[in-house]
């Protein structure tokens, strides 16, 4: 018999919230709390195909870069940090990962440089940090006002290099993004263009549930919509699933949903929210909606709440924006999971 002790694990700590906002911009401010998100889901009932111009948003202009055995004192040299950190939006985050037990590094668009480091490498560098989970040290570099490049060189110069996903946005229009990859590429470093990968599912329904009904239930519902599972299931079993209950729901059998994977910044997922949001308006169905479900990376740099430390963490999250002629609806689910 197995000793009882091996399945006593804690149960993962799971976070989730359900609100209502009465304007776009207040939405807004939920996605622009982090800053890398690995894939987009579009559903829009009663459709057989996504809107052109919503996947137009999503596919053009999106391109990003992996680079491949990068040194972090590339970050510090004076060219990058004038060139780049000052002049747009940068963003950088480290790539196969596991935050739990490896070093990880990431740049937001504020020009800050995170380092999330283990104990006994952090003693080595002569930094200041934080002290985080799991015998982790969290280092913030300010590439804006950086003093002492020599002593800092240094210091960076004694941790592995990094694969990394970078997508630069400049302030200037006549400037390209792709300025960032020749750079890499004349400091010869590996560096590969990526594009966002698309997938639709045109799954079979027998009606759409309204708003009405839970947001919860009706996150899950995309969820397996997405997965393309069997949402109508005749036998009745205890783990049976069962559609979301809804006393205004459409009475219509066509959904289509819009899968997107790549690296997306918040200014990405806003132009396409206002996409989806232009695209209800114009519908004059009654209790009409579409959606928006964000995902992250799982091993990013992450914060939950205005209020809660932005932080290397192993998780997973999910926003699920819900447009309708009333509003916007928010759904936020998020799984922690080694804490």
């Amino acid at each position: 018999m197995l000793c009882p002790e091996i399945y006593n694990f804690p149960s993962p700590k799971i976070m989730s919230s359900s609100k209502k906002h009465g304007n776009f911009e207040a939405a807004m401010s939920s996605i622009r709390l982090n800053t890398f998100y690995k894939s987009l889901i579009v559903t829009c009932p009663d459709e057989i195909h996504a809107p052109s111009s919503i996947e137009e948003v999503i596919t053009e202009d999106t391109e990003y870069y992996k680079v491949s055995n990068c040194p972090l004192t590339e970050f510090i040299k004076v060219d990058f940090i004038e060139n780049f950190v000052k002049q747009g939006s940068l963003h950088c985050m480290s790539v196969v990962r596991n935050c739990v037990v490896e070093n990880c590094a990431a740049i937001t668009p504020d020009g800050m440089l995170t380092l999330h480091v283990l104990d006994f490498i952090f003693q080595q560098l002569g930094l200041e940090g934080v002290k985080r989970p799991h015998n982790f040290y969290e280092v913030k570099i300010d590439l804006c006002h950086l003093k002492h490049n020599a002593k800092m060189a240094s210091s960076l110069s004694k941790l592995e290099t990094f694969d990394f996903f970078v997508s630069w946005e400049p302030k200037c229009e006549d400037v390209c993004p792709s300025s960032i990859a020749k750079y890499f590429y004349d400091n010869d470093i590996n560096v590969a263009l990526c594009t966002v990968k698309i997938d639709r599912v045109s799954p079979s329904v027998e009606e759409i549930p309204a708003l009405d009904a839970e947001l919860d239930e009706i996150s899950e519902w995309i969820g397996m919509l997405a997965h393309n599972a069997d949402t109508n299931l005749t036998e009745t079993y205890i783990s049976s699933y069962s559609t979301p209950e809804s006393e205004n729901a459409l009475k219509s059998s066509r959904i289509t949903v819009l899968i997107a994977t790549g690296f997306f910044t918040p200014a990405t997922v806003e132009r396409v929210c206002r996409k989806v949001e232009e695209y209800v308006k114009s519908r004059e169905t009654e209790h009409y909606w579409a959606s928006l479900s964000v995902q992250s990376f799982e091993n990013c740099l992450w914060q939950w709440s205005r209020g809660s430390p932005r932080m290397f963490q192993p998780h997973d999250s999910s926003l699920n924006l819900f447009f309708s002629h009333t509003g916007v609806a928010e759904h936020s689910v998020g799984q922690i999971k080694y804490s």
